[in-house]
């Protein structure tokens, strides 16, 4: 009779465990996905404002300035600390890619968003900047 006992108390702090560990699991998949959505809005806005030009001050202008806005209150909220410190370094440069610090700045900010986003990824920082600036911007 105690082993029965002692089976169906194993059983069901087993089936807790599961259920908790899953849980958890998820929620640390879902908080990953909120900040790679958020990093992935930023970069679409940042890459639209480089298409955009000067009309900044149309409607589409004002809705695309918007929605940088909002990607960037989720980065706030939801972006890892490495992140964060590269964005607010590349927002006290003028948040532009007007110098090769600028640049760099912004490059650094997408090494870390990349980091955070999907762990250990080497890249080299010249074909990210290539790849993000164009061959002729990057150092």
């Amino acid at each position: 009779m105690s082993t029965a006992i002692f089976s169906l108390v194993g059983l069901v702090i087993g089936a807790v465990l599961q259920f908790l560990f899953s849980r958890h699991l998820d929620n640390k998949k879902h908080q990953r996905d909120l900040r790679a959505k958020a990093y992935a809005d930023y970069l679409q806005c940042v890459s639209e404002h480089a298409n955009l030009g000067h009309q900044r001050s149309s409607a589409e202008g004002r809705q695309l300035g918007a929605k940088t806005a909002d990607s960037k209150c989720r980065i706030s909220l939801y972006g890892a600390p490495a992140v964060i410190s590269a964005f607010a370094n590349f927002e006290r440069l003028g948040a532009a890619m007007n110098t090769s610090e600028q640049c760099s700045a912004f490059t650094n900010m997408v090494t870390a968003m990349r980091q955070d986003a999907i762990g250990n990824s080497s890249v080299v920082q010249a074909d990210l900047e290539a790849v993000l600036l164009g061959s002729r911007r990057a150092t």
